[in-house]
């Protein structure tokens, strides 16, 4: 795959975030141990989709609960399609809402390529690290309001520069 064709990647990815989020890794002194607090009752999770391209690019949107065909189509008609040219190409994993007839019906009159990645390939989709590094500043923000956990992520995104998005790329492999 030539420079030219990279540029014009999109993956596509979503990811479910919640108020019960800590750190993995916490600090003490010595013969005591770290503790952090959680909530007990979490409300439902709140799912993150996304899109990553290799300039640094991120266009999401967040709700509440899963991923349905509809909000899939949503984001793809209000978020996403409106800032693709006929050029870039759309790569996604296997998720049903994914492979959902309005959806590829959708992406077809679009004229925009789009592709799937074989099943069980993380590996192979540089926004699973962008995930980590959002995560991780979600972690470190300890929210336990839920009201805030959009602003949060909005603030997680802002953290996410062109370089780390080279650096996920060339982990993946689609750059040198």
């Amino acid at each position: 795959m030539s420079e030219k064709d990279i540029n014009h990647l999109v993956f596509l990815d979503e990811s479910g975030v919640n108020i019960n989020m800590t750190r993995h890794y916490a600090r003490a002194w010595k013969n005591r141990r770290a503790v952090d607090k959680t909530p007990l009752n979490t409300p439902c999770n709140t799912t993150v989709l996304s899109s990553i391209r290799l300039n640094g690019d991120c266009a999401y949107t967040v709700y509440p609960g899963g991923t349905t065909v509809e909000r899939f189509a949503e984001y793809l008609k209000t978020k996403l399609l409106p800032t693709l040219s006929e050029a870039n190409i759309i790569v996604m994993d296997n998720m049903r809402s994914h492979h959902a007839k309005a959806v590829k019906q959708l992406l077809d009159s679009s004229k925009v390529t789009y592709l799937y990645l074989p099943p069980y390939s993380p590996d192979l989709n540089p926004i699973e690290k962008m995930w980590s590094k959002l995560k991780a500043s979600l972690r470190k923000e300890k929210i336990r309001i839920a009201s805030e956990l959009p602003s949060a992520i909005s603030k997680g995104f802002l953290t996410i520069r062109p370089k780390d998005c080279i650096g996920w790329f060339r982990s993946c492999n689609y750059v040198q």
